[in-house]
């Protein structure tokens, strides 16, 4: 059971509606406009992972910031998409979510290319991000654990 599940349309219109009440269009400019799913109502572009983490806060009393919602924006996205809300995922192809939409493919520049090639060599380790590593639910409530191992709701 994912955290996001209790959230429903209306706590992510009005989550959206707090964003922008708290001035959150600057939100992303701080964070140097790096948002790889996009969470787009009315023509609007919001964070996606951000807008889920405060309807969560709506729904559950307890606010999430973006590393701690499983899955990261990718988590996010698929439960605003089940919620109908559309979402552009800007993310490299080999990760896009099913049921999101990448952005307008670019047109082919007409300057010439560099006939250079790189020497790959061995191929570079991956990284694991925060957000990808498992989070450990109670067994009881189904909300994140906390370091302590000491649910802070049921003990």
């Amino acid at each position: 059971m994912s955290l996001l599940n209790s959230i429903d349309r209306d706590h992510v219109l009005t989550a959206i509606e707090t964003w922008d009440a708290a001035g959150g269009a600057n939100y992303m400019l701080v964070r140097g406009g790096v948002s790889t799913h996009v969470l787009l109502p009315h023509g609007r572009e919001y964070d996606a992972a951000a807008i889920a983490g405060i309807a969560h806060g709506l729904a559950t009393g307890r606010t999430l910031t973006p590393a701690d919602i499983p899955g990261g924006s990718a988590g996010a996205s698929k439960a605003l998409t089940r919620l109908g809300f559309d979402i552009r995922d800007d993310s490299p192809p080999s990760e896009r979510v099913p049921g999101t939409r990448a952005v307008a493919p670019r047109t082919r520049s007409t300057s010439p290319r560099s006939t250079t090639t790189r020497n790959t060599g061995t191929p570079r380790p991956t990284r694991v991000a925060a957000s990808d590593k498992p989070v450990t639910l109670c067994p009881r409530c189904f909300i994140a654990v906390p370091a302590t191992g000491i649910c802070d709701n049921c003990d």
